[in-house]
C-alpha cells in the first residue's frame, strides 16, 4: 500500500469534532466591521451582519444567501413585504419586521443629520428630503409639509395611511392643519407603492381641488408630489396644477 493510500485510510482522531468554516464566524465578521467598516464586507456578509441583531443564534450566513437568491439585492430584501420575507427559511416575524423597517430608520437618520431642513425653493434638496419620509413604505401614505413665507419648513404632518391603492385626502382637514401651523405655503406628498409616479386622474383632480381651497385661504400650494422608491413626480413642474380650460 502506498503512503498516499495509507494517508487516505488514516482514522480520524477520536474526541475531535470536525471544524466548521463558520466556527467563530460572527466574531470574525464583527471584528472586520469594527476595523474596516461595513463597506469592507461582501453584500451577503452585510446582510448577514444585519441579521445578527435579530437572530442571536443560528446560521445567518445561509439565511442571507437565501434572501439574496429570492430578492437579488439588499435593496430588494429591505423593500420586500414582511410576509414575503417570512417565506424564507430562517426568517421569523421579528427579523422580517426589523428588515422591512430599516429603510424608514435610514430616512429618519438622514433627516436628523441635517442642521436644518432644506429650503423648498431648492427642488433637488427638497425632493430628497420628501423622499426620506417614504423609504420602505409598502402602503400608500400622504404628508403635508407646512412652509413659512421663505419656503422654510415649519412642520410635517402625516395625513393618511392606506393600502396599496389610492387614499383619500380630505381638503378640509388639510386646510385646518395649514391654518393651525400658520403656514404661508404647503407641499402635499403621497407615494405610489407600485413604483410608478405617473399621476392618476384622481391625483390631478384632488391637486386642483386643494389648489382652489388654499387660494381661498391665501395659502400657496407650492407643489403636490408623488413619490416612489427611486423617483418623484412634481405635479406643478409637469403642469398638472393648472386649471383646465373652461374651468371656473
Amino acid at each position: 500500500m502506498s503512503a498516499e493510500d495509507k494517508s487516505e485510510n488514516k482514522p480520524v482522531e477520536s474526541g475531535k469534532a470536525p471544524v466548521s468554516i463558520h466556527t467563530n464566524h460572527r466574531q470574525r465578521l464583527n471584528k472586520k466591521v469594527e476595523e474596516f467598516g461595513l463597506d469592507s464586507l461582501e453584500e451577503h456578509e452585510q446582510l448577514e451582519w444585519l441579521l445578527f441583531a435579530v437572530i442571536p443564534r443560528g446560521d445567518t450566513n445561509a439565511t442571507a444567501h437565501r434572501l439574496l437568491k429570492r430578492f437579488v439585492t439588499i435593496a430588494g430584501v429591505l423593500s420586500a413585504d414582511p410576509a414575503e420575507l417570512q417565506e424564507i427559511e430562517g426568517v421569523g416575524s421579528v427579523a422580517a419586521r426589523f428588515l422591512s423597517q430599516l429603510p424608514a430608520l435610514l430616512g429618519i437618520v438622514e433627516r436628523s443629520m441635517k442642521d436644518r431642513p432644506p429650503s423648498f425653493k431648492n427642488y433637488e434638496d427638497a425632493e430628497k428630503y420628501i423622499q426620506s419620509f417614504f423609504y420602505g413604505r409598502l402602503t400608500e401614505s400622504a404628508y403635508i409639509f407646512c412652509l413659512n413665507s421663505s419656503y422654510r419648513l415649519l412642520s410635517v404632518k402625516r395625513l393618511n395611511d392606506g393600502g396599496t391603492g389610492e387614499i383619500a385626502i380630505i381638503p378640509s382637514r388639510v386646510a385646518r392643519i395649514a391654518l393651525r401651523e400658520n403656514a404661508s405655503a404647503v407641499v402635499i406628498a403621497h407615494n405610489h407603492p407600485c413604483g410608478r409616479v405617473n399621476p392618476s386622474i384622481n391625483d390631478i383632480r384632488m391637486t386642483r381641488t386643494l389648489n382652489e381651497v388654499f387660494e381661498a385661504l391665501g395659502i400657496e400650494l407650492f407643489d403636490s408630489v408623488i413619490v416612489s422608491n427611486d423617483s418623484i413626480c412634481s405635479l406643478k413642474r409637469n403642469g398638472y396644477m393648472e386649471k383646465e380650460r373652461g374651468h371656473r
